[in-house]
């Protein structure tokens, strides 16, 4: 779980909390600034609970006798409509800006082509002119339009994930146990996912980049430069400090984890829910 030495840093406080899931005790101690703060900062806690609530998905996955088929190199995920939140976007769009030109000129490339390819298919339109109003069905629907262009996700190399790190926490979220060669059909009955018992990336995305509550937004990794484009950094003012946002947040992340099922398995694609 995330940490930091004893020392405390000018202008930031220690926080400390534990939780439980399933049985299982998880211990989170980090630093974080004091005042007004985006929710960026609590990115890193968030990363690092999720992938704790991906192995306790995997665990108990194994327990019914499944078994984690995704493996690097395997990157039919990779071209899933990947949705992310603000502060994902915020935090993903600053660390691209700060690349070297050449790597930056490719990386915005690739996202320029998947973004003319979305137009060209319509679904771009859809997600811009509807995106609060899309049921479960029609993401599902959308889903597999998008899949169906066989996009490659801009960071994705030679079927490897070149952010694996700092990947959206939905790509964290999205695990497989059927056979990895069913992937290449998304729409197949044969396809068997499960979920982590609480979903980070549901949580984180009930706020805005500032903060602030708001209605879900579908925000796709692909036409991350159009979401950019509407909300530029010098908008930002966060309102409220760090513990503000992490009492929230431990609030949402309690009620999901009392709610959640003890069978991972069912979960939908990445888009689905």
């Amino acid at each position: 779980m995330p940490g930091n030495s004893e020392s405390h840093a000018p202008g930031f406080g220690t926080v400390q909390f534990a939780l439980k899931v399933q049985g299982v005790n998880l211990e989170v101690r980090a630093q974080l600034p004091e005042g007004p703060v985006r929710p960026v900062v609590l990115l890193p806690i968030l990363q690092s609970l999720s992938n704790s609530m991906s192995e306790l998905a995997i665990q108990a996955a194994n327990r019914l006798g499944e078994q984690l088929s995704c493996r690097e190199g395997c990157g039919a995920c990779c071209r899933h409509a990947v949705p992310i939140t603000p502060a994902e976007a915020r935090t993903i769009a600053e660390w691209l800006h700060e690349q070297p030109e050449g790597r930056q000129a490719i990386l915005r490339e690739r996202f320029r082509q998947a973004a003319a390819r979305l137009e060209e298919a319509g679904i771009a339109s859809r997600i811009r002119e509807s995106p609060r109003d899309l049921t479960r069905e029609t993401m599902h629907e959308l889903g597999l339009e998008y899949f169906a262009l066989g996009i490659a996700c801009p960071f994705l190399e030679e079927e490897r994930c070149t952010i694996h790190e700092m990947r959206p926490l939905r790509c964290r979220e999205y695990l497989v146990v059927s056979p990895a060669e069913h992937c290449a059909h998304p729409g197949a009955e044969e396809i068997v996912s499960i979920k982590p018992p609480v979903m980070l990336s549901q949580i984180l995305a009930k706020w805005d980049a500032n903060g602030v509550p708001q209605p879900h937004e579908l925000i796709l990794l692909t036409m991350l430069d159009e979401w950019i484009a509407r909300h530029p950094a010098e908008r930002d003012q966060p309102h409220r400090t760090s513990p503000e946002l992490l009492h929230e947040f431990l609030r949402a992340f309690a009620k999901d984890a009392a709610e959640a099922p003890a069978d991972p398995r069912g979960a939908p694609g990445p888009l689905s829910d």
